[in-house]
């Protein structure tokens, strides 16, 4: 019977983590002020015909995705709340990666003998890992990262047990577009994959490896000529800003002001330390890009309810990182998964080595941001789960469900609740809130913390307005009805799918148009700008799933 009980409660908290996770970031973080937004927003502007080109080293399939997303989002368009809405597009793109992600390393688990029920409890609690989380907010490559690195692992694991080439073939898909993505994305993952099959590389068939190489290259080859043309900037160059053309002293390496990461936890104050700058960030928002965001509401109205620290988010961010670090080394009885554990080490290698020039000049001195932890956080989620997975088959079942609940409690402090619901903050929330996918779930939770009727954006609601006061249609004697232009109605041009188009005047015939299928115009029609090499691929991934989940159908119907 516990053994039952626990079963539901690990896949109630899954849902519920995952469900949660995403309604706040929709509502309390706007993505647009993520980390190089404007930079990366040029993609945006190109995909919709704004610009000519997006003059940038970013590979196109990650952007192009995320504007399939803006694209439909143009239809709940409002100009005064842009941000918002790009915002949860932004967001709803990235949880569509996230998803993949998670089912994937779901299959990797079921392959590696783990049960159900820990595996649910492990993504229960990497839905509240603020890397990940904090990666699932901003528009940056990493994300994609994170979707098929599990999918890659799947296709070596595969390999190594069967010795079929066509478990190494299916995933040069996948490996390409993470290759043709970011040059540092590319650098980690095939780092990643050396340090985890070091010991087996050995045994691959050299004419297999010859084979599934040359494919690699070659459609490696096609994303990054494509990639070029629109760009007109190749992904190997990447120059930098003035301040950025340092190295980093060998003492980066050493340097640690243990006191100080406690009681002065911020902002380049750790520039010259790549522990204390991990150790911050890991658990918390060192450099302020997230929930610590100036303009976020996370860091709007906390309530301090810990009243003896000055810091207590941030302190007990560190606090977890450093339990994160021993967790990585400790020593486990069985089932260790102890290479796993450690590959976000990877991520902290290659990006010290740039810090430290061997890749060439790519460090800030006074902010020591070459080390972000998002840059590697789709290795930290996969350390992250192994680590969990090793604690729960250690711990009974009363543990684990405290350990979840703690975890949660934990994770919603960090970002910055609770909170104090004053009259200013009630008005940022109920004009962020309509604008959100999860509105019609959340809003009857907030209306009543609020005391604010809420009423979510609609495709009528962005389209036409709402009014009480307007012009009703008159009922001809032959059936059909006339419109009545309302003064107060901004004329709008409406259009089918096939093409048809019809001027509306007022409120009532918007909305009958809407009904029959009818949407807004969008005022800058462009060519079609999709990225015909990048959609191929897509296409070829998605294939590239369905034959992993058939090869693999029996550890899921297992255990």
């Amino acid at each position: 019977m516990l053994k039952k009980n626990i079963k539901i409660f690990s896949i109630f908290s899954f849902f519920l983590s995952l469900f949660f996770t995403f309604s706040i970031g929709e509502i309390f973080y706007n993505s647009i002020d993520g980390t190089d937004f404007y930079r990366y927003f040029r993609y945006i502007d190109y995909f919709n015909g704004t610009i000519e080109s997006p003059s940038r080293e970013q590979g196109l399939f990650y952007f192009w995705f995320i504007s399939l997303f803006i694209e439909f989002s143009e239809q709940f368009y409002i100009a005064d709340k842009w941000e918002y809405i790009y915002s949860s597009a932004i967001q709803f793109a990235n949880f569509i990666f996230y998803l993949i992600g998670l089912l994937g390393l779901f299959l990797f688990m079921k392959i590696k003998k783990v049960n159900s029920t820990q595996i649910f409890l492990a993504l229960t609690l990497l839905n509240l890992f603020p890397p990940v989380f904090g990666g699932r907010l901003i528009m940056k490559p990493e994300m994609l990262a994170f979707a098929l690195f599990p999918w890659v692992l799947i296709g070596i694991e595969n390999y190594f047990k069967s010795k079929n080439i066509m478990s190494l073939l299916i995933i040069t898909p996948l490996l390409a577009v993470i290759a043709t993505s970011k040059g540092t994305v590319f650098v980690l993952t095939g780092s990643a994959i050396a340090f985890i099959y070091i010991k087996k590389i050995k045994t691959i068939k050299i004419s297999d490896l010859v084979i599934s190489v040359s494919i690699f290259l070659v459609m490696s080859y096609l994303l990054y000529q494509e990639n070029l043309t629109i760009n007109g900037v190749s992904m190997l160059s990447h120059p930098e800003l003035e301040s950025y053309l340092f190295r980093a002293p060998l003492s980066f390496i050493y340097t640690l002001s243990f006191a100080e990461i406690f009681t002065n936890p911020f902002r380049n104050v750790h520039a010259s330390s790549l522990f204390g700058i991990t150790v911050i960030d890991l658990f918390g928002d060192y450099f302020n890009r997230y929930w610590d965001h100036e303009r976020s509401l996370f860091v709007s109205n906390r309530r301090q309810v810990i009243t003896f620290l000055d810091y207590p988010r941030r302190n007990l961010s560190a606090i977890l990182s450093i339990l994160f670090f021993i967790f990585t080394f400790m020593k486990q009885k069985s089932y260790t998964f102890s290479t796993y554990t450690k590959v976000y080490l990877i991520g902290v290698f290659i990006l010290l080595l740039t810090s430290l020039g061997v890749f060439g000049l790519h460090f800030n001195p006074n902010k020591g941001d070459t080390v972000k932890t998002h840059y590697y956080f789709f290795l930290l989620a996969f350390s992250f789960v192994f680590i969990i997975i090793n604690f729960l088959r250690r711990s009974k079942a009363n543990t684990q469900i405290i350990t979840t609940v703690l975890a949660f409690l934990m994770f919603t402090f960090i970002v910055g609740f609770p909170k104090n619901y004053d009259d200013n903050f009630k008005y940022e929330l109920s004009e962020k809130i309509p604008t959100t996918l999860s509105c019609r779930v959340t809003s009857s939770y907030f209306e009543t913390i609020t005391d604010i009727d809420i009423e979510c954006l609609t495709k009528e609601l962005a389209t036409c307005g709402t009014y009480e006061v307007f012009n009703e249609p008159i009922q001809h004697q032959d059936g059909y009805l006339i419109f009545q232009p309302d003064e107060f109605f901004q004329s709008t041009n409406l259009q089918d799918s096939d093409g048809n188009s019809v001027t509306v005047s007022g409120y009532a015939e918007c909305l009958h148009y809407l009904s029959g299928g009818y949407t807004k115009i969008q005022s800058n029609i462009v060519d079609d700008r999709t990225p015909q090499i990048n959609r191929i691929f897509l296409f070829l991934i998605l294939a590239s799933f369905f034959f992993l989940i058939f090869r693999n159908k029996s550890f899921i119907i297992n255990r």
